[in-house]
């Protein structure tokens, strides 16, 4: 008789995305890790993958386009082999090898993902903020941008969107905790656990929430929403009360993001990439430059 898998402790800690994608996750881990270890070596060999590493974006007009897909986590793992995804830890380390790339005159975010675990977004949010300086940094969805997603765009200089049905926000924390009690009862089993220590397991997914289990965790999600917050309004230039404003976990659809001030602007990928990379003119240049001094909103075609 197989029983759930420890792995599915990481399940009840506060996430950075979207609801809906969380129980789709919740789901995934159930249904999978039920079964046999998957043998991912053997999948991508049949599927005729390769091990060796991939420099993770690639350079058009002197730009790096990098892609942030799927569920975000801090390391590559089941979910992201499955159905796709972003590894902070390898994303970083394609970043920075894209702000030492001579070739790379500016790069640009591709966004298009629900969110994911906090693990890794604050580190690689402030890594993006602080190179600034070093080369022009600009995010751009024609998707979905949000929650943890959101939290690393925000790091970039600018942020665009494709039109009026992309979708931008969920500024907000979300933890869900699962209890299997009644699921182990009916196939007659019962876990005791042996901790020391009073948060050790007090929300333990082998026994209902608890009211003091409910406030451990709201505390936690709490707090990495405070965190946020304050980075967004760093990242964007914003007080406090005004990112506070933005976020309310809503999902902003299209130039509502703009007048919510989430986004900078409407424009298509390749005029960015034309806009940024080496064939920019002069007129270009200054155009973009006023924009910035004037620090409103505009809109790119």
């Amino acid at each position: 008789m197989k029983m759930y898998p420890k792995t599915l402790d990481a399940l009840t800690e506060p996430w950075l995305i979207v609801p809906a994608k969380l129980a789709e996750i919740i789901d995934i881990y159930d249904h999978h890790l039920k079964r046999e270890k998957v043998d991912f070596k053997a999948i991508k060999t049949q599927m005729g993958e390769s091990d060796e590493e991939d420099q993770g974006y690639q350079i058009e007009n002197g730009v790096a386009v990098m892609p942030l897909e799927g569920v975000i986590s801090k390391r590559m793992n089941m979910f992201t082999h499955f159905s796709g995804g972003t590894s902070t830890q390898l994303f970083e380390r394609d970043f920075r090898k894209a702000l030492a790339d001579p070739s790379v005159q500016s790069i640009l975010l591709l966004v298009d993902s629900p969110g994911g675990s906090v693990d890794g977004v604050q580190e690689l949010a402030n890594l993006i903020f602080e190179s600034r300086d070093k080369k022009n940094i600009i995010a751009f969805t024609d998707g979905m941008m949000a929650s943890a997603a959101y939290w690393i765009s925000s790091a970039a200089e600018q942020i665009f969107i494709s039109g009026d049905t992309t979708q931008v926000g969920s500024i907000g924390v979300v933890a869900a905790h699962v209890d299997i009690s009644k699921a182990e009862e009916k196939m007659g089993v019962k876990t005791t656990e042996i901790v020391a220590g009073k948060y050790k397991r007090i929300a333990s997914r082998y026994a209902p929430l608890t009211e003091e289990g409910k406030a451990s965790i709201q505390e936690a999600v709490d707090h990495i929403y405070s965190v946020f917050v304050n980075d967004v309004a760093r990242n964007r230039g914003k007080t406090e009360d005004e990112a506070l404003a933005m976020a309310d976990g809503k999902v902003f659809m299209g130039k509502q993001a703009m007048e919510a001030g989430l986004v900078d602007g409407v424009s298509a990928l390749s005029n960015l990439i034309d806009r940024n990379g080496f064939r920019r003119s002069p007129q270009t240049i200054r155009a973009i430059a006023w924009d910035k001094v004037k620090g409103g909103h505009y809109a790119v075609s």
